[in-house]
């Protein structure tokens, strides 16, 4: 019995690695990801920390050189007055990743263009939709087959009198 128990638990332990190593080949792969968001300039004069979620589809092994990732985000940011109200941002941003130091380093830098669109919790401020840009740095966490990223999003003409909003989300990932 105790045999059959060991040797159940060196299986398991030479296994996991392999599925990882697996995962990190992959040409595709999917996740998810969760933070906090963090408003800036314009934005962050009537509007408090907020949080982020979103899905991302991955074309490329994160263990290679450059890949592309497709992103769709929510984004709340609470308001600091009543006038004000939450802020809602969705975004659907297509980005390029490239490793920092080559293939095997785990730093790397993205960026990429992005449809966005703002959604007001205020009566008589409608939705507006305008394109934006984003760019940051993530460390690929490998034991646990995500990421920690940070990324500065500039979405245009999104704010009164045509201001942009800007923010920087704080995200983990895991990628499946």
């Amino acid at each position: 019995m105790k045999v059959s128990i060991a040797a159940a638990i060196l299986f398991v332990v030479i296994l996991f690695p392999s599925i990882g190593l697996a995962q990190v080949d992959d040409q595709y792969s999917w996740g998810l990801t969760a933070g906090a968001a963090f408003p800036m300039n314009d934005l962050q004069k009537d509007h408090n920390t907020g949080v982020n979620a979103g899905i991302t589809f991955a074309f490329g092994g994160v263990g290679q050189l450059f890949g592309v990732r497709v992103d769709g985000t929510f984004n709340q940011f609470g308001s600091k007055t009543d006038s004000a109200g939450n802020a809602r941002i969705l975004a659907a941003t297509i980005n390029l990743v490239y490793s920092l130091f080559g293939e095997s380093d785990r730093i790397y830098v993205t960026g990429g263009i992005g449809g966005y669109t703002i959604r007001p919790d205020v009566a008589g401020q409608s939705s507006k939709n305008d394109f934006g840009t984003n760019g940051g740095i993530g460390l690929w966490l490998p034991s646990v087959n995500g990421f920690i990223e940070a990324r500065y999003h500039h979405f245009f003409r999104a704010l009164p009198d045509k201001r942009p909003a800007t923010f920087v989300p704080v995200t983990f990932g895991v990628l499946f």
